[in-house]
């Protein structure tokens, strides 16, 4: 009887073991397909409802963990890179193609200069950052203060027109023109940016403009804005009679979607990653400065009772015990003092003359 019970216990151990440390070797009668890039897997062979049904918590979970076990030996058979002491593995690219969680950007209204060269068919090419000047014989930047400075150095003779007013200066002319064609491209790209907004402006999903018969929510609407339309902002105004209490609408807190963008998901794990595998640990100097200040080791440690000193103060005694040592040493020259004699600190060293 003991001997079958021992015999009971250890094979119940023995399967026990057996299921904790299960093979890595799955068989599926069809095989999984696999999106490694996602680190997805795919099964579609056939559930045995039986099994299901009988115990649905453990037949799902042994399920999950052969179809797990098939994704980790795909993931296993990449070829591994070693960063920072560290054995990662490079993902293939994804295959499947995932719905985005928000729609996808409107593209970018175009300038007046932009629609010309579209229709025109003009191409931006790439200039050289400086121009050969035939008449100064040297490289000149196309802008820049050196450019302004090599026009002044060619054009300091400026021709005067025979036709010319006596009054007419034709320096201070060329820098008018020069600033109204400044102004002007400024001018332009106002308008570009105003005609942006305006394609992109988006009408408010309330008007508060007086209609015939107002729906209950912009009545609402419109008495929240005139409750809250007041120096406290609605918090000392008085409500009417039989007024429900105006409920403040609050700012909504934005989460990061579930699916979204996967640059911006691989980016922030990355920073996750490389803050814990730095080497260099991440000290705050003022948190540790301040801490060490309130030790009740320290110098400047104002207990309970003690004057509290200020900031400047503070600074003020370091600077004193930094100039302590020198000011000891200082020989005095007043009558009964130690002039011309050695004297000695308590604490400190013999200083003086030497007879």
């Amino acid at each position: 009887m003991a001997a079958s019970v021992v015999a009971h216990v250890l094979s119940k151990a023995a399967e026990d073991e057996a299921e904790k440390l299960k093979s890595i070797q799955v068989d599926k009668v069809v095989e999984l397909e696999y999106d490694v890039g996602n680190l997805l897997a795919y099964d579609i062979n056939d559930i045995d409802v039986n099994q299901l049904r009988a115990d649905k918590e453990a037949f799902l979970a042994n399920l999950s963990r052969d179809n797990v076990q098939l994704l980790i030996n795909q993931i296993f058979q990449l070829p591994t890179l070693k960063v920072d002491n560290e054995v990662v593995i490079k993902l293939p690219p994804a295959t499947t193609r995932l719905p985005r969680a928000k729609p996808a950007p409107k593209e970018k209204a175009l300038s007046k200069w932009e629609k010309y060269a579209k229709e025109k068919g003009i191409t931006k090419r790439k200039k050289s950052k400086a121009t050969w000047d035939e008449e100064l014989q040297k490289w000149v930047p196309r802008f820049g203060f050196k450019k302004a400075l090599a026009e002044k150095e060619k054009n300091w003779v400026v021709e005067v027109p025979g036709n010319a007013k006596d009054d007419v200066d034709p320096i201070a002319l060329r820098k008018t023109k020069k600033l109204e064609s400044v102004a002007k491209n400024e001018l332009q790209r106002l308008r570009n940016i105003s005609a942006r907004m305006q394609k992109s402006k988006t009408k408010a999903k309330i008007s508060l403009e007086p209609t015939e018969r107002p729906t209950p929510e912009q009545l609402n609407r419109s008495v929240f804005i005139a409750h809250t339309a007041t120096a406290s902002v609605g918090k000392f105004q008085p409500n009417l009679k039989e007024q429900k209490p105006v409920l403040k609408s609050g700012q909504k807190r934005h989460f990061d979607p579930l699916v979204g963008d996967i640059k911006k998901e691989t980016t922030k794990s990355l920073d996750i990653l490389n803050k814990l595998s730095s080497k260099k640990p991440k000290l705050d100097i003022d948190k540790a400065v301040n801490r060490e200040l309130n030790q009740p080791g320290s110098l400047d440690y104002k207990g309970k009772g003690m004057e509290k000193k200020s900031k400047t103060q503070l600074k003020k005694d370091l600077g004193k015990r930094k100039h302590k040592g020198t000011k000891d040493k200082k020989m005095s020259g007043k009558k009964g003092g130690s002039a011309g004699r050695s004297t000695v600190k308590k604490g400190g060293k013999r200083t003086g003359n030497k007879n």
